[in-house]
């Protein structure tokens, strides 16, 4: 979402006053301005979040119980043998989570730069991978121990779970240790 990726990116993909193409958004963005008049355009897209997801909740809850009341449920049972999600957003909320999604694809999930960046990292997944499996010796021992020489799928399995269990600064460390060049992926 918006606010995992940095200040400087988001001004780049869209302005928090575009996403009053959405209706839900701009009922939101009317409040927060009703309220806080002139506050700093960072803090108001983090609580237009805020208020979107604290929507979003209160509504998923409201139409569960209601769908859950309807089934007249009595049993774990029941629950599973329920022909409809019991679980779901009222028919409002999902179409207006669906114009968010909409609005959205295009401006962040597929911008050049956002898809840049997911193109380098997994570069770097990729290369971290291939090397590890090349040179299990350069993993720390506790990762490196057992039949690894003898066994490729568990090589492969004992790599991809090391890979998994790494942060990104960690990665990129653990890149640039075995790679001439690493990516900021910024």
């Amino acid at each position: 979402n918006a606010h995992d990726i940095d200040d400087g990116l988001r001004a780049d993909l869209f302005a928090v006053d575009d996403l009053r193409a959405v209706p839900l958004l701009v009922e939101i963005l009317d409040e927060i301005d009703g309220q806080h008049p002139g506050l700093d355009p960072a803090r108001r897209g983090y609580e237009l979040v805020r208020r979107l997801i604290a929507r979003f909740i209160a509504d998923v809850t409201r139409e569960s119980a209601r769908r859950a009341a309807q089934a007249e449920l009595r049993s774990s049972d029941d629950v599973r043998r329920s022909p409809q999600a019991l679980v779901a957003f009222s028919a409002e909320v999902a179409e207006a989570e669906r114009a968010i999604k909409a609005f959205l694809f295009p401006r962040m999930y597929r911008h050049p730069h956002v898809l840049r960046v997911t193109g380098e990292a997994k570069d770097v997944v990729r290369g971290l991978f291939q090397h590890f499996v090349a040179h299990p010796e350069t993993m720390p021992e506790g990762w490196r121990e057992g039949p690894l020489a003898d066994d490729q799928a568990l090589r492969a399995r004992r790599v991809g779970d090391f890979i998994a269990g790494m942060t990104d600064g960690f990665a990129l460390t653990e890149h640039a240790r075995f790679f001439d060049t690493t990516p900021e992926l910024r």
